[in-house]
């Protein structure tokens, strides 16, 4: 099978081969930011009613004054955003939330300086999204050091994320008692209890919880299922319905450029997708055939006009999927540049042609940070044992096998192997008993797999004893995979901020803010 080609290392190593798929080029290059704030200078956007929608919301998330501020300076023309989004993860989700809040949030902040106008962060919850697998569970690091999940029950029931209510505060505090006691622990589960008990549905928990992390820099929240911006996406959702031949023709032909240059197409339509769900009340994709539209697994059709005149009536029922969100983004916010993960970066290389299709130039990708946590105790470890971060990325199973076999003192492997050896001369020698009966010859042969088996069950037990009398290294080795590589996978796929906020209290979120942007996803070691 062949290897397919890394999207992240070729953006931030050979640009000029993926420039195709990033129209609004390099994030590594000022001139690039400079030349798409001009291109936004020519668009018009509804700057009033979003400033007005977002100021109501914020003041019911009690919202700093510099986050408020920031909202007054979307009602000017010169004023642009940077973005970036995340589905509404339980306490915030996995650390590469932050990541990208705080990504979002210092690129504001360095291209007003640098563009000499307002920049502001946004960050959009998708709380459209009814992925619930994606959301309802997260992880942090207990006493012992290892990753136990904090879940929500049920399964969601196919409602945006959006429309589902916090759970009691008890069901989720009963799943913290393992965060290791410090003097930061008990105000942190104080503030995480405030906001459960606060908010109205998960969006809003999400964003109470992340606004109370970055609150000393200010965020901008976006909620995608209010009214209000549903009624201002309604005119390009009745326009993705007109053109969805062309956003499909022009999705295909760039995901075959993508795959043609050796990429893997992050998004695979089956067929027939409008690209757009319509709420009954659960989320159901809208498609199209030679006939007419109809909504997935359901009953019912209706024509182009009867499906406009409902997008039209209800526009609240109407939510984009993952090719048309970026869409609805650029259409109502001044996009200078969009931060993504990894993942996004793959697909969003396959919508440049969506974009072009309505009018629309993709903005700037700006990878997020990446940062791999180190506190004093891994740190000490690693040094101890000479191993790198890449060394616990490769897995340390074949260390941790050296280390026990270089404090075997006793050559076990050596002396059962003479031990079997001797064995086998034994029974050599009693190869000549075989003329007493017919049956001798079984009788040996059965004989020895028994002393054999026995030989091999002392060979395990003695090779436990001797990890046993190595557990401290053995010990140190396994938190060190445990903290960096929770469940097999990267520390910041993982492990939520709590599990380092209430440990270190919110300078956690210091350290964070003061990591450089690199423009790739070269990833920084946060030591603490």
């Amino acid at each position: 099978m062949k290897e397919m080609r890394n999207p992240m290392q070729t953006m931030a190593t050979c640009f000029e081969q993926v420039a195709l798929f990033f129209p609004s080029g390099n994030p590594k290059l000022q001139e690039n930011f400079e030349r798409r704030a001009a291109y936004l200078d020519t668009r018009d956007y509804a700057r009033e009613r979003l400033a007005d929608t977002l100021k109501i919301y914020h003041t019911h998330l009690g919202s700093s004054t510099e986050t408020q501020r920031m909202i007054e300076e979307l009602r000017q023309k010169e004023t642009l955003v940077v973005i970036t989004g995340q589905q509404a993860g339980i306490l915030t989700g996995p650390l590469y939330t932050l990541y990208k809040a705080m990504t979002t949030i210092r690129l504001a902040k360095e291209q007003r300086e640098k563009l000499n106008r307002p920049v502001v962060p946004i960050f959009w919850i998708a709380s459209e999204d009814h992925d619930w697998l994606e959301i309802h569970k997260t992880f942090y690091l207990n006493l012992e050091g290892k990753a136990v999940p904090c879940s929500l029950a049920g399964d969601g029931g196919g409602k945006s994320v959006g429309n589902l209510q916090v759970p009691a505060w008890e069901t989720i505090e009963s799943q913290l008692m393992g965060i290791p006691d410090s003097e930061f622990r008990a105000s942190v589960l104080k503030q995480c209890r405030k906001f459960a008990e606060q908010a109205d549905n998960l969006t809003q928990w999400f964003a109470l919880t992340l606004q109370w992390l970055v609150q000393k820099w200010g965020l901008i929240f976006f909620d995608p299922l209010l009214p209000e911006f549903k009624r201002l996406a309604a005119p390009l959702y009745e326009q993705i319905l007109k053109q969805h031949a062309d956003v499909r023709d022009a999705l295909e032909l760039r995901t075959k450029e993508w795959v043609k240059l050796g990429f893997e197409p992050q998004i695979q339509p089956t067929g027939g997708e409008v690209n757009l769900f319509l709420a009954v009340p659960e989320r159901r994709a809208i498609m199209h055939n030679e006939q007419a539209f109809y909504l997935r697994g359901h009953d019912g059709q209706w024509d182009l006009d009867a499906l406009n005149a409902l997008v039209a009536q209800t526009p609240e029922r109407v939510s984009p999927n993952v090719v048309t969100r970026p869409v609805i983004q650029e259409y109502l916010f001044p996009t200078l540049a969009y931060v993504p993960g990894p993942g996004e970066l793959n697909y969003w290389a396959q919508l440049g042609g969506v974009f072009t299709t309505f009018g629309f130039v993709m903005p700037i990708l700006y990878p997020r940070l990446s940062v791999v946590v180190l506190t004093a105790a891994w740190q000490k470890s690693l040094a101890k044992e000479t191993l790198t971060i890449d060394d616990v990325y490769r897995g340390l199973a074949e260390h941790r096998e050296r280390c026990v076999r270089e404090q075997d003192t006793q050559n076990i492997d050596e002396r059962l192997q003479r031990l079997r050896s001797q064995i086998e001369t034994g029974y050599a020698e009693l190869e000549p008993l075989e003329e007493i009966h017919v049956n001798v010859h079984d009788w040996l042969v059965r004989n020895e797999a028994k002393v054999n088996f026995q030989l091999d069950y002392l060979k395990r037990k003695l090779w436990q004893a001797q990890r046993k009398r190595c557990s401290e290294v053995l010990k140190r080795l396994q938190e060190l995979e445990d903290g960096i590589t929770p469940n097999h996978t990267r520390q910041e796929r993982v492990l939520n901020p709590l599990s380092f906020v209430a440990r270190y209290g919110l300078s956690f979120v210091d350290r964070v803010a003061e990591l450089p942007l690199t423009g790739d996803f070269s990833e920084h070691q946060l030591r603490l």
